[in-house]
């Protein structure tokens, strides 16, 4: 897939790359950072390391290269600081006709809204694409800080209480599903 740049007024979206290991890895390596992290979850006082994070970017430019990628996952730099503060992912369906997000965002530059304003971005990239319907976004429901995300963005629950095992720890937690269609709408 060719690169694809997406812009808002404070920040860039643009593949992420192996040159971003050092910011990825600065928040990355925070257990409060990858706690709810599905693929990425550590037990409290362990970090990942920093070639688990050049193997996942490394992973993340193979995808890029396919000619149809089954997700695309994007630096969220800052401006032309070129800081990247998180990256946010939009995973496909196999018939393309869904796309699931989600994001994480480096402690130091949450609560100033980069999350949503990336999220949102995003967004109106998938639904951009003729064949997308439907965007989800899942989380632990103890995640408060990206389900109040994904109510700004104007999802609605699809699945409540559902059950969650982390594959790296073991821990069970139950998890939220939330949606919206292209038109804005419920199901």
């Amino acid at each position: 897939m060719k690169s694809l740049l997406l812009k808002t007024e404070r920040l860039i979206l643009r593949p992420l790359k192996m040159s971003d290991a050092d910011d990825v890895f600065e928040y990355d390596r925070q257990y409060d950072v990858v706690r709810y992290m599905y693929v990425l979850s550590v037990n409290k006082g362990e970090e990942i390391s920093f070639e688990q994070v050049k193997t996942y970017i490394a992973s993340v430019e193979d995808e890029w290269k396919k000619e149809n990628p089954d997700f695309l996952e994007f630096a969220i730099q800052f401006g032309e600081e070129k800081k990247v503060i998180g990256n946010i992912c939009l995973f496909f369906n196999e018939d393309r006709t869904e796309g699931e997000f989600g994001w994480v965002l480096n402690p130091a530059f949450q609560k100033k809204g980069f999350a949503t304003e990336a999220a949102a971005e995003l967004m109106k990239y998938a639904f951009s694409l003729p064949e997308i319907k439907r965007l989800t976004a899942t989380c632990d429901e103890r995640n408060e800080r990206s389900h109040k995300v994904m109510e700004r963005l104007g999802m609605k629950v699809l699945l409540e209480h559902q059950f969650r095992r982390y594959p790296n720890t073991g821990e069970e937690s139950t998890e939220m599903r939330l949606y919206i269609d292209k038109t804005g709408g419920r199901a």
